[in-house]
């Protein structure tokens, strides 16, 4: 298994291109990131040939699957000429027919292609240990209350793993809108590619999250890196949270308010019937500042409070100014660098007791300042360190623009 892995992962460095025969369905749920879909059969082409095999046999597929392809052939070689001049990796499910077939002929018309061994479902198994192995010692962990802006902080940070947008979510109740959310299979690979690209050898930094974003599960030695890395809280103003989320939304567009009003309504049960009917006054009344503001206030402001109270951070720093921020960081990332070669730690002095400035501080200064850690919300914190009788709170809020 460790040699064909080695295999696959030659296979993958080597493809200029990487063509993925399967059908748009199968291409829909995961693929190899990166990869351009050429299907060779259509989802109902698919279907049918897989029922034929299993109840009339191989030979009775075979002919209608060229029966299938034979009228389209000129049009799907076709399809590979922006290729032509580049080493090719085609692939299918498990490496059989289809991407056999279309690798002999793209090699009679004088392609470089080869076929991945074992297809998509090797593919999967390697992208599943190499996961295992892709973690970054010690990262830098961004935590903070919903719209301080550490999405916004990690695009501008060098050596930066933005998990939420590989995962196409922001990680709240709100997290889908105006997005489409990857399958665990898409996100996985994505976040190979993503690791792939960092340099462990320099300060790495991600943002606090869960055991999900959205939907999809963290890998186990990622979410632990996450856990344990040097935490530093992110603060701003409600005003200025409130801007940024409201920014972030596109809350101007129609489609947008329909899709923020029906996750506004499926706050009843959390935040209590008559409270979210008056926020959906105020939402269908355009006072979409007032909404936005009462709800971090209200209600996701005290659930981070009381989720990090236990907790520190090694550095508190302000995001009203994002660029002075980055600055704050990015001096903050080099004492860790060089504290990390010299193995001693990197001035995690407590000297800040973490409290009701956690979520939102006057639109001042940038400069950090040590504080305690803690998980960015509740669900950032494992059960066994979160206080009893606590409730889990909706994934930290409307989004993190």
């Amino acid at each position: 298994m460790i040699q064909d892995f080695a295999h696959i992962e030659a296979a993958l460095h080597e493809a200029a291109a990487i063509v993925d025969v399967r059908s748009p369905g199968e291409f829909a749920k995961g693929a190899v990131a990166g990869a351009v879909n050429i299907p060779l059969f259509s989802n109902g082409e698919r279907a049918e040939i897989g029922t034929l095999y299993k109840h009339r046999g191989r030979e009775a597929a075979i002919q209608t699957g060229l029966r299938h392809v034979g009228g389209r052939l000129p049009a799907f070689v076709e399809t590979f000429a922006p290729f032509r001049e580049r080493r090719l990796l085609v692939y299918c499910a498990r490496g059989g027919m289809r991407s056999q077939s279309v690798v002999s002929l793209l090699a009679s018309l004088g392609f470089d292609a080869t076929q991945l061994p074992g297809g998509y479902k090797a593919f999967r198994n390697y992208l599943l240990a190499a996961l295992t192995r892709r973690t970054p010692p010690r990262p830098l962990i961004l935590h903070g209350c919903t719209g301080v802006g550490k999405t916004e902080l990690l695009r501008r940070l060098p050596n930066a793993l933005d998990l939420e947008g590989i995962a196409q979510h922001r990680s709240s109740l709100f997290g889908a809108v105006n997005l489409h959310p990857r399958t665990q299979q898409q996100f996985d690979a994505h976040l190979l590619s993503a690791l792939d690209a960092l340099d462990f050898a320099q300060p790495v930094w991600i943002e606090g999250e869960s055991r999900k974003v959205g939907d999809v599960v963290i890998p186990e030695g990622l979410r632990e890196a996450i856990r344990t890395g040097p935490a530093v809280l992110v603060t701003a103003s409600v005003q200025t949270r409130a801007r940024r989320i409201i920014a972030e939304y596109g809350a101007d567009d129609p489609a947008t308010l329909v899709q923020l009003e029906g996750a506004l309504a499926s706050l009843r049960p959390h935040y209590g019937a008559r409270r979210t009917e008056h926020l959906l006054e105020m939402f269908r009344a355009g006072d979409l500042e007032q909404v936005v503001t009462t709800l971090l206030v209200d209600y996701y402001d005290p659930r981070y409070l009381h989720a990090m109270r236990d907790y520190g951070y090694a550095l508190q720093v302000s995001s009203e100014n994002l660029d002075e921020a980055v600055a704050v960081l990015l001096d903050f990332g080099r004492a860790h660098g060089a504290a990390a070669s010299a193995d001693r730690p990197a001035g995690n002095g407590a000297i800040f007791a973490a409290g009701a400035g956690a979520c939102h501080t006057p639109a001042s200064s940038s400069r950090g300042r040590s504080c305690p850690s803690a998980p960015a919300d509740e669900e950032q914190a494992r059960p066994q360190d979160r206080a009893p009788g606590a409730k889990k709170s909706l994934r930290g809020g409307m989004g993190r623009p």
